[in-house]
């Protein structure tokens, strides 16, 4: 049995902070490594040390929305192997609340995405946090018999999706994140090709794809398969993971077209 307490449910508005938007509909996170600067007396700007996760970061909405694709996918899997539908019920639950409640709903942007106190608001590197959406959407594939997902729950999160890729599309932080040359572009395009084809827009992301071999591939990878900018990282063998995740599921997402 994988059956997780109802009582639990993950929202952008339960963070202490309100974004400078004034809505705390808005997502809102902090650059993992960034930390307040001890020579000053408020600590700000924070500083960068790469590799050391800051535990303020919890405070914000990236680790509640990525617990919450975890349990999503959890019960999702469970459902499709074991037919119980109290997992489908409450991974229904859990999607509902952080995407299409009134009252719960995140807004479709990341304006303010791995924000630096004292530096920045939001940047574009903030958009990788949106690898949630892709394990979501991948999950919905294993829930789509169950009656708890309706095809007005369906429409609704077709309709969020679209809003984002549109904002992943056009907005300032959004096209930085497209030129991203290490893994967050990589991941940028897989973003948003999973988005264009839960929302129908084939034509997108046909075209993000057949732009990865000479765009991505080719800028990312020496001869011997090294990718240089991953291990620049303090965390190179991380990075050089999380990079090529990305690239498979761009070739699975490829196989669909």
């Amino acid at each position: 049995e994988v059956i997780l307490s109802a009582d639990v449910t993950y929202s952008v508005m339960n963070k202490p902070f309100i974004p400078s938007s004034g809505d705390k509909h808005d997502y809102m996170s902090m650059g993992p490594y960034w930390w307040p600067d001890t020579t000053k007396p408020d600590g700000l700007p924070y500083i960068r040390r790469d590799g050391q996760v800051n535990p303020e970061r919890n405070l914000y909405d990236a680790i509640p929305m990525r617990t919450m694709d975890g349990e999503v996918t959890t019960l999702a899997v469970a459902y499709f192997h074991l037919g119980d539908e109290r997992d489908a019920k409450h991974a229904c639950h859990l999607i509902r609340t952080w995407f299409l409640e009134p009252e719960t709903r995140m807004t479709p942007h990341m304006e303010y995405a791995q924000a630096i106190p004292g530096k920045v608001l939001g940047r574009g590197t903030g958009l990788i946090d949106a690898r949630s959406f892709f394990r979501i959407s991948e999950s919905l594939a294993l829930l789509e018999h169950s009656p708890h997902w309706t095809e007005k729950d369906h429409k609704a999160l077709q309709t969020w999706y679209g809003e984002f890729l549109d904002w992943l599309l056009t907005s300032e932080n959004g096209l930085d994140e497209a030129d991203s040359g290490n893994n967050h572009g990589t991941w940028y395009d897989a973003i948003a090709v999973n988005l264009a084809l839960f929302t129908g827009q084939d034509g997108v992301a046909r075209r993000i794809l057949e732009a990865v071999p000479d765009y991505r591939i080719m800028t990312q990878f020496e001869a011997d398969g090294r990718q240089p900018l991953e291990l620049k990282r303090t965390r190179s063998y991380h990075y050089s993971v999380m990079n090529l995740k990305g690239y498979f599921a761009l070739a699975l997402m490829g196989e669909k077209l």
